[in-house]
């Protein structure tokens, strides 16, 4: 509470006119797991009394700022490459699904040294969240582009790989492909 208040103030200070998404922008820099957007704080001013009056009901019985703490993330830098990456992927037109993600945050994790103990359990709702802060929807593929065939795509991932091996190419860079087969941009 004591973070949306802080927010919304600040927006109130920028002047009448500031955009809502500017307040977004400016805020997800300080607290990046609130991954803010404009209808975000488009809500939040719309409710603002009902907060203002909660907030300070809270300053007088002592817990402002206690409850419902959102956490911040335990791996900052693990977190923004991943979703640096998974904004270019998407620029790129890569499909992305769960365990791609999954996989690329260990990748970065191992990267920055982030032992295995320290690493994020990556459960549904890890992912879930990683989804809504990106913007990421599920959509099902059809016509030309869900009618791959299998085979083909097989196929041209042996011929591929040969032709990096023939002209010498090393795969990490080009590409980092794990055990599963999946190439990494």
């Amino acid at each position: 509470m004591k973070q949306r208040i802080e927010i919304l103030d600040w927006h109130h200070k920028q002047g009448k006119h500031f955009k809502q998404g500017k307040t977004a922008e400016h805020w997800n820099k300080q607290y990046p797991n609130l991954c803010l957007k404009q209808p975000t704080i488009s809500a939040w001013l719309r409710n603002e009394a009902r907060y203002q009056q909660q907030y300070e009901e809270e300053l007088v019985k002592g817990w402002a700022g206690t409850s419902k703490r959102i956490k911040q993330t335990e791996n900052p830098e693990v977190d923004e490459m991943l979703e640096l990456w998974i904004a270019k992927a998407m620029s790129d037109g890569v499909q992305l699904n769960g365990e791609i993600i999954k996989q690329k945050w260990t990748c970065f994790a191992d990267i920055v040294g982030v032992s295995e103990d320290e690493q994020v359990s990556m459960s549904g709702g890890w992912l879930d969240s990683v989804k809504k802060c990106c913007g990421l929807k599920g959509f099902k593929r059809h016509g030309e582009a869900g009618s791959a065939n299998s085979e083909d795509v097989e196929h041209e991932h042996e011929r591929i790989q040969k032709l990096i091996q023939h002209h010498g190419y090393r795969l990490k860079d080009i590409f980092n492909m794990d055990d599963t087969g999946l190439f990494w941009a």
